[in-house]
């Protein structure tokens, strides 16, 4: 059973797409090409994530 706080928002709309844009200004300051977007790169950690941590570490 999962408790509401800071461990399950990780899980919400709004906490993705401010790592998508973390993920986003990475890849621009990196300067190089990269063949999937920030959308996908996300996507791809969010599936395989089982909590925040494993996710995101700031």
């Amino acid at each position: 059973m999962e408790v509401p706080g800071q461990d399950s928002d990780w899980r919400s709309p709004q906490f993705r797409q401010k790592v998508v844009a973390q993920i986003e200004e990475a890849m621009r300051k990196a300067g190089t090409a990269h063949t999937k977007s920030s959308q996908d790169m996300e996507n791809h950690v969010y599936v395989k994530a089982k909590s925040r941590s494993l996710l995101y570490r700031p």
